[in-house]
C-alpha cells in the first residue's frame, strides 16, 4: 500500500505566496466562475502556474466515504468528472490522501496503484516520479484533493509549497461558497416551481368549485321548474326531497313567477315528492302562505299519503287551499274558475 510522505518544511517566513507574479490574479478569476464545471476547469488551468505537472486530478470527498473524481487536467486539456468507469475511488491509497492535513507525496512504483482503477490509470500514465497531494480544506476539515504527478520531484520548491497550500485554500472555500449559493438557488427553483404548481391546482380547484356551483345552480332551477300552463296559471311540479337551500331557491322563485306573469292560481304538484321531515313540511307551508299573500290562490295536488301523516304531525294544516289527488283535476279546477269569473254578469 502507498503512502504519502511527507512534504518539504517551509523556511522561516513561509517562502513566496505568489507564483510567477499571478496568484493573486487567479483567485480573483475564481471567485467569479458561475457554476461547478467552469470553477474547475479554471482550477485546472491556474494550477499550472503554480505546480507544473504532466497531469492534475481534483478529487472531493463523498460523504458516505471514500471519494471521486470531479475534474482533469493533461496537458491543457480540460476533462470534466472522471473517466468512464473511474468515478468513485475508495482504496487506501486515496483515503491517505484525504486524511492528510498536510501537502504530501506518493512515490512509486505504480503498477497496483494503476491496476486499483480507470481514473488511477490515467493520473499514473506517464509514469511519473512523484504525484504530490495538497489537501483542499474548510475551516480545517478537508474536502478533497488535488493531484499533481510530477516528472520530478525537485518541481516542488518551497515557493510552490507555500502557493499550493494558499490556493487549495482558496479553492475549497471558493468551492463551498459557489456550491451553497447554487444549492441555494436550486432550492429556490424547486420552491418557485411547487408555488407555481400549488398556484396551478388552485386556480384548477376553483374552476372546478366554479363548475361544481354552476352545475349546483343548473340543478337547483332544474328543481324549481315553474311551468305557465295556462293564462294566469302555474305548475311547480315538486320531485324528491325538499332541503332547506332548496326549499329558499323555491319561494324565491314562486313568488318572482307569481309577480311577473301576474298569476292567479299556482299549482304545487308533489305527485314525485318523497316523504321528509317535519322542517320539509313547514317549508311547504310556508310556500303556500307567502302565495297567498301576493294574491294567488296556491292549488295542491298530489299529496303521497306518507307526507299526509307528517303534514298532520307537524300540526300543520292545509285549511282554505283546495286539494286534489291529480294534476289533471287541480288544473281543471284552475281554468274552470278563471272561466267562469271572465263570465259577464246578468241583470
Amino acid at each position: 500500500m502507498l503512502t504519502p510522505e511527507p512534504g518539504q518544511p517551509l523556511e522561516a517566513g513561509g517562502g513566496g505566496w505568489i507564483v510567477l507574479g499571478v496568484l493573486n490574479e487567479i483567485l480573483l478569476k475564481l471567485a467569479n466562475q458561475p457554476d461547478l464545471r467552469s470553477l474547475w476547469e479554471e482550477v485546472c488551468a491556474s494550477a499550472r502556474w503554480i505546480v507544473p505537472s504532466q497531469r492534475l486530478c481534483v478529487v472531493l470527498a463523498n460523504d458516505g466515504g471514500g471519494a471521486r473524481i470531479a475534474a482533469r487536467y493533461e496537458r491543457g486539456t480540460f476533462l470534466y468528472g472522471a473517466p468512464e468507469g473511474g468515478g468513485v475511488v475508495v482504496d487506501a491509497w486515496m483515503v491517505a490522501a484525504l486524511e492528510a492535513q498536510r501537502p504530501a507525496w506518493f512515490r512509486g512504483p505504480w503498477d497496483e496503484a494503476r491496476e486499483s482503477d480507470r481514473a488511477r490509470a490515467w493520473l499514473l500514465a506517464e509514469d511519473p516520479d512523484v504525484v504530490f497531494h495538497v489537501p483542499i480544506q474548510v475551516y480545517k476539515k478537508t474536502i478533497g484533493t488535488m493531484l499533481f504527478a510530477l516528472e520530478d520531484q525537485r518541481q516542488i520548491d518551497r515557493k510552490a509549497l507555500a502557493s499550493a497550500t494558499t490556493y487549495a485554500l482558496y479553492v475549497g472555500a471558493t468551492y463551498t461558497t459557489l456550491k451553497n449559493s447554487l444549492d441555494l438557488a436550486a432550492a429556490s427553483a424547486r420552491l418557485r416551481e411547487q408555488n407555481d404548481e400549488l398556484e396551478r391546482v388552485q386556480i384548477e380547484l376553483r374552476l372546478q368549485l366554479d363548475r361544481v356551483r354552476a352545475a349546483h345552480e343548473a340543478m337547483l332551477e332544474m328543481s324549481t321548474p315553474i311551468i305557465q300552463v295556462w293564462d294566469g296559471v302555474l305548475t311547480l311540479p315538486v320531485i324528491g326531497t325538499i332541503d332547506s337551500a332548496r326549499a329558499a331557491r323555491m319561494m324565491e322563485e314562486v313568488l318572482d313567477a307569481v309577480v311577473r306573469h301576474g298569476a292567479r292560481f299556482m299549482i304545487v304538484d308533489l305527485t314525485g315528492a318523497q316523504a321528509t321531515d317535519a322542517s320539509t313540511i313547514d317549508h311547504l307551508l310556508r310556500i303556500f302562505a307567502a302565495t297567498r299573500l301576493l294574491g294567488s290562490r296556491c292549488i295542491v295536488s298530489g299529496v303521497p299519503t306518507a307526507m299526509v301523516g307528517r303534514i298532520l304531525e307537524s300540526g300543520g294544516s292545509l285549511d282554505g287551499i283546495p286539494v286534489f289527488s291529480t294534476l289533471k283535476s287541480a288544473l281543471e279546477h284552475a281554468v274552470g274558475a278563471i272561466r267562469q269569473q271572465a263570465q259577464p254578469t246578468r241583470r
